[in-house]
């Protein structure tokens, strides 16, 4: 990476599929900046965003709210520098059903001066040679003569040589029941598949303590995996001596029998969710283009996981009709809008992809919202059976058991993870002796599930949470009480057998929600209430519960560069989308350098080459002993890219960021200081070594000014300059890895070896380096360093599936009108612990929006399965009802945002879980007005109203 500091340029990402890999943020003829905004806007009111370390607003405010932040949407080829003013314009057909014999398309009716320039079906792939990414499975487009995998797959793409033919061919095509020709009924492709995954997890403690070791868990004794018959999972007969799964069909055994106990009160519940839409603002989109004189293919993907788009895209272009004619591929990186998780892992760049492998000039498809609500990946609904055994005089909690049945679509992708999420999560807070649970991810003929925000935790920890309340109500116990009782307690082992490794602060949490007057006063507030608005009723209710963050095979990577004037620029791997984390990255930065960063570049997908990073096997399956194998080679790395996703930036991308900046303190800033201040105050310098400075932990940054022990502050540009003229450390690219615990290795600077959580760093030195140094450099200016005594997290840690949590509780006054069944979300309270937090603003946006779509999910938000759900491409907002304000209670959001246990205390990913406990919360309010339980959703106007008749 060259020094200029501001240049826009192609970062090297390595070779694949013998194709050498770019990224390169968007450019617009219009000059766009890499922070979305353009040259209309002021240097002094861009950089209004933050001053001396405090965030006043969002990076990328200004350009928001003027209409200048620039999305991939938004982007044509005229835009991009370099790329043709002509472009192409792809337009994908789907079927509207999957219980018949596809038999081609019917385009007849097209005016011939209208009709598309190329028509590529699935033949035209076969001949071609053409694949899927194999993450995605096969089957790109539907066959002649077979039954389509799903509703909504895509069966023939066309290309059209300009926007007026496409977009009147579009308007016959779109709705016409007679392009698609279908023949004899079939039975589902579904129905011989089968399911993309299931688990078991299955606990048994070991000591009334709830502390380790235990009898069984997965952490102690591993993971096992049914047989499928007739496509269904078959657990063996209960063995105690006999094979691993026979062992542990031995323990559910134990739990099932234990749960006949008489002393236990067991509540067996059945709850449903259904299908939503993550209905981001900007739908998904694709621009691109394969340069034939330079045999570069760019792609312009709206993904939240652009570090994939490199490996998946080098495997499809590593066949058909451009195989081998590659020799470059460059990924642009956009702002891609709204994800809430429907961007990751999506299969839509790759059929961008498709069309611009039979295209000569650059080519654009983009979801309109119908398509979106047709193709797009929705949130999986669950069918739930759970049990929890409660002792009837104590009120503790004895064990749960669980099968959860879950529809992940025709297509792979993340369901089988979101079956182990769902499963694992459903613990919530609540310690839990005993715990036998199944989740089964099936394949169905709707559209793709996937990866959501919450993915899988919704579902279960909302039906978790109105269980307790029911217990809590049966029992005859005060519903916080009854939490007090059963929070898990620090020591104690999650369902996994492992134990959370954050703090957290449920009996905090509960405490306050006791004594709170939302809580306190909301008997007096009903009859207040009532009084007033006769024709409706009120009712206060209150959940909580707490979300993992993280997936456990997290690698973030940072890289940090600081120039002669104090100018900071800095790059990370996360992409934003929408959760604030460019300008929370930023952030995270001023306690080491006294000020947030002038320029965070986003999406570095792999962009970190001068690190030589190479990854082998799948850290997930990995053994013990090959990693350690492998772990000499200090370029070896169990995983070298992550998305952005499992609310990761605020915990995992910030760990390496807060690395890369407390080196470059170390090594550039911190020294600059001393040898600054040793001139100062003493002139001959000579008895530098002698003076007491303090140690670099102990030194502060007040109003933009570093000073330690009474020494004379000094401003970033003096420290920054003083660091190039005499060539101390001034960048840092650093790469980390975490599987539910960090990465540590020795690292040696300037003759100091300290141990830090990261495998790989990269270090540059300052304009006056000496030569020495300068020889240490490569051409990038990087100098590579090799880690020492490198320790991975076990692998066994794969088993613990989760122990990094962020708890969330949430009270809701509500008022039903009778008449109608309406419910009108009066006020909400809710408390969050987010540890350390990084930008205040942002954790609040986060709490208001997670309410707002968690009310969607409970009360409004539906979609059904089969040919009257979304994949017959009739969806669109008029039938897909999300929350309008007015249904929010938004003026009336109120939270608590606990402070930290203190300073070391560890930041957490939160953008999940304050979505949650508003939905059993609403729940349990119903139930106080209507005195009938729900046990599925969304509670409809028509479900309340029949509990009046």
């Amino acid at each position: 990476m060259p020094y200029d500091l501001s240049r826009r340029h192609f970062i090297k990402q390595g070779v694949l599929a013998g194709i050498t890999l770019y990224t390169i943020p968007v450019l617009a003829r219009f000059k766009l900046n890499l922070n979305g905004s353009n040259s209309l806007i002021s240097p002094e009111l861009a950089e209004s965003w933050q001053n001396d370390g405090h965030v006043n607003h969002r990076v990328d405010a200004v350009a928001k709210v003027t209409g200048e932040k620039i999305y991939g949407r938004d982007l044509r080829a005229i835009d991009i520098d370099g790329w043709p003013n002509e472009q192409y314009w792809a337009y994908y057909i789907r079927v509207d059903r999957a219980d018949r014999i596809f038999e081609g398309i019917n385009l007849d009716f097209l005016p011939d001066n209208i009709k598309p320039i190329k028509v590529i079906t699935a033949e035209t792939l076969k001949a071609d040679n053409v694949h899927l990414p194999s993450f995605y499975g096969v089957d790109m487009l539907v066959s002649k003569g077979r039954v389509p995998d799903y509703i909504g797959q895509t069966v023939a793409l066309l290309i059209f040589d300009t926007f007026p033919k496409f977009d009147r061919a579009k308007n016959m095509i779109q709705f016409n029941k007679n392009v698609i020709k279908l023949g004899e009924t079939a039975p589902l492709w579904a129905d011989s598949q089968n399911p993309w995954g299931t688990w078991r997890i299955t606990r048994v403690e070991g000591n009334p303590q709830g502390v380790l070791p235990d009898k069984y868990s997965a952490l102690k004794d591993g993971v096992n995996f049914p047989p499928y018959v007739n496509h269904k999972p078959v657990w063996p007969a209960p063995n105690a001596t006999g094979t691993p799964i026979e062992q542990q069909m031995a323990i559910a055994a134990e739990i099932a029998e234990d749960f006949k106990n008489p002393d236990y009160f067991v509540l067996d519940r059945h709850y449903q969710t259904q299908f939503i839409d993550p209905m981001f603002m900007e739908p998904e989109c694709f621009n691109g283009w394969y340069d034939a004189k330079t045999q570069t293919m760019h792609a312009i993907p709206t993904s939240q996981s652009p570090a994939n788009i490199h490996k998946n895209a080098s495997e499809m272009l590593a066949t058909g009709p451009l195989a081998g004619k590659i020799k470059n591929l460059v990924i642009h990186s956009p702002y891609i809008g709204g994800g809430f998780g429907g961007k990751d892992h999506s299969i839509l760049p790759y059929y961008g992809l498709l069309a611009a492998m039979y295209c000569d000039k650059p080519v654009r498809m983009a979801n309109d919202r119908f398509q979106q609500f047709q193709s797009g990946m929705k949130r999986h609904p669950f069918d739930m059976h759970n049990q929890l055994a409660v002792d009837k005089k104590t009120g503790l909690f004895k064990g749960l058991i669980s099968t959860m049945e879950l529809d992940g679509g025709g297509r792979a992708n993340f369901s089988s993870a979101v079956a182990s999420v769902g499963a694992s999560a459903i613990q919530s807070i609540y310690y839990l002796p005993k715990n036998d649970l199944m989740a089964n991810a099936y394949v169905s003929d709707n559209v793709t599930s996937g990866s959501m925000r919450g993915f899988g935790t919704l579902q279960s920890m909302s039906a978790m949470e109105m269980m307790v309340n029911e217990v809590a109500q049966i029992l005859n116990m005060d519903p916080i009480e009854i939490r007090k009782k059963n929070a898990i307690k620090v020591g104690q082992a999650n369902t996994q057998g492992a134990i959370p490794s954050s703090t957290e602060h449920y009996q905090e949490i509960l405490d306050q929600v006791q004594h709170h007057e939302i809580w306190t006063d909301r008997f007096k507030r009903k009859k207040e209430f009532e009084a007033k608005n006769p024709n409706k009723k009120f009712a206060t209710g209150f959940a909580i519960c707490t979300k993992d963050y993280g997936t456990g095979n997290d690698s973030p990577a940072t890289y940090i560069e600081l120039d002669e004037k104090g100018n900071i620029v800095m790059g990370v791997a996360a992409v934003e989308i929408g959760t604030g984390s460019q300008t929370s990255q930023g952030a995270v930065i001023a306690p080491f350098f006294g000020r947030a960063a002038d320029t965070v570049n986003l999406a570095g997908v792999n962009v970190w080459d001068p690190l030589k990073l190479v990854e082998t096997q799948s850290s997930f399956t990995m053994s013990e002993a090959y990693q350690t194998k492998m772990a000499q080679d200090p370029r070896w790395t169990p995983t070298i890219e992550m998305a952005s996703s499992a609310s990761n930036s605020a915990y995992f991308q910030s760990k390496a960021t807060e690395n890369a900046a407390q080196i470059i303190f170390n090594y550039g800033l911190w020294p600059a200081a001393k040898a600054i201040w040793a001139k100062l105050y003493y002139s001959d310098g000579t008895k530098y070594a002698d003076i007491d400075f303090g140690s670099p932990e102990n030194a502060t940054w007040v109003d933009g000014k570093l000073t330690a022990k009474g020494f004379i502050p000094l401003d970033l540009p003096t420290l920054a300059e003083y660091a190039h003229q005499h060539g101390f450390v001034t960048s840092a690219m650093v790469h980390s890895f975490n599987r539910w615990a960090w990465v540590e290795a020795d690292f040696t600077i300037d003759g100091e070896t300290k141990r830090y959580q990261i495998d790989a760093l990269a270090i540059k030195y300052g304009k006056g380096a000496s030569a020495d140094k300068k020889a240490l450099m490569n051409d990038d200016g990087w100098q590579l360093l090799d880690r020492q005594n490198v320790r991975y997290p076990s692998t066994d840690l794969n088993n613990a599936m989760v122990v990094y949590y962020a708890p969330c509780a949430t009270v809701v006054d509500l008022a039903v009108e009778p008449g109608s069944g309406t419910v009108e979300i009066i006020r909400t309270h809710t408390w969050l612990d987010a540890g350390k937090v990084i930008v205040k603003e942002l954790v609040e946006g986060q709490i208001e929006g997670g309410l707002v779509m968690g009310i969607g999910y409970a009360l409004h938000e539906y979609l059904p399965g089969g040919t009257e759900g979304p994949g017959n491409g009739t969806w669109n907002l008029n039938r897909y009802h999300v929350p309008l304000a007015n249904q929010v209670g938004v003026w009336n959001m109120e939270h608590t945002i606990l402070p930290p246990t203190g300073d070391h205390d560890q930041r957490k990913g939160i953008a999940e879980v304050v979505m949650i406990p508003i939905v059993p919360a609403i729940m349990e309010a119903l139930y106080q007005i209507t005195n009938k339980r729900f046990y599925h959703l969304p509670v409809t106007p028509q479900d309340i109203k029949e509990t009046f008749l």
